[in-house]
């Protein structure tokens, strides 16, 4: 396993956020100059992002890039999959084929949340559920090569596809070769999952993880039952990214620094350098 930590492109606008915010190079920096090995980038708006910039910044540090995470399509500007209106379900279309692009550029995958939608009164729950599955198979279509995770997001910001159970059963039915799970344990708590059988259930497809503690504050200062999450992760063999998404109490420099302690002993290749 690697460990990389989330990071707001400067399209992204809203103050309060599940990740650190800043100057693209010097951000960069302090990510690689703690230890972690690879960066997430929570994006709104990929058409506004300069990607060249962003590579060669991070290309310069010698980080990964496993994920793009589309939370801020949703939570900034409320586009969504299912949204009864046709236009803005097509501009949430046009939103993740620019994160899929953006992704295809580094060899990484992209996370579906909130960006699916929910059900909403006087739409058919069948097809709300229809227009989330059109909408990813047309963006699998455009990017087969590009991997989407679907994320489980527990019921105080979404109303369908709740737990790692649910979610995997939609997988399933979609039956799309790029198209797998990922879990996050702040979801996972909120929906009072048992952490080994999720992670059991999840692990034919489960290609990515988040991690934060309770109320999502920096790994370590919370309640969650961390060694738990790592535990099971070990179990079931993955071997691949995890992603720590906190809200930067009480400043972003203390969080990075003391998420990343608390997870190190988790990862002993990961080194810090500067």
């Amino acid at each position: 396993m690697r460990l990389a930590y989330m990071y707001a492109t400067p399209d992204v606008t809203h103050s309060n956020v599940t990740a650190i915010r800043g100057e693209i190079a010097a951000t960069m920096a302090l990510i690689r100059a703690t230890g972690y090995s690879g960066v997430e980038l929570l994006v709104r708006d990929p058409r506004q992002i300069d990607w060249r910039a962003l590579q060669a910044t991070i290309d310069a540090e010698g980080l990964d890039l496993p994920a793009v995470c589309t939370g801020e399509i949703y939570g900034e500007d409320g586009l969504s999959f299912a949204d009864p209106d046709a236009t803005r379900r097509a501009e949430a279309r046009e939103r993740m084929k620019c994160a899929l692009d953006l992704a295809a550029r580094f060899d990484a995958m992209v996370n579906v949340g909130r960006l699916r939608g929910r059900y909403v009164a006087g739409v058919d729950p069948g097809q709300t559920m229809d227009w989330i599955a059109q909408a990813l198979a047309d963006c699998a279509r455009a990017y087969p090569q590009t991997a989407i995770v679907i994320e489980p997001v527990n019921h105080l910001y979404a109303n369908c596809l709740l737990t790692t159970v649910e979610t995997m059963e939609f997988v399933r039915r979609l039956n799309l070769p790029s198209v797998g799970i990922m879990l996050d344990s702040v979801h996972m708590m909120m929906e009072h999952e048992d952490i080994r059988a999720s992670m059991r259930a999840a692990a034919s497809h489960l290609l990515h993880f988040h991690i934060s503690d309770s109320d999502r504050l920096p790994a370590g200062d919370g309640a969650y039952p961390i060694d738990d999450f790592f535990a099971a992760l070990r179990a079931i063999g993955f071997d691949r990214y995890v992603t720590v998404e906190t809200f930067q109490v009480p400043d972003a420099r203390y969080s990075i620094g003391a998420s990343f302690n608390s997870l190190k002993q988790y990862f002993p290749d990961q080194s810090a350098r500067g």
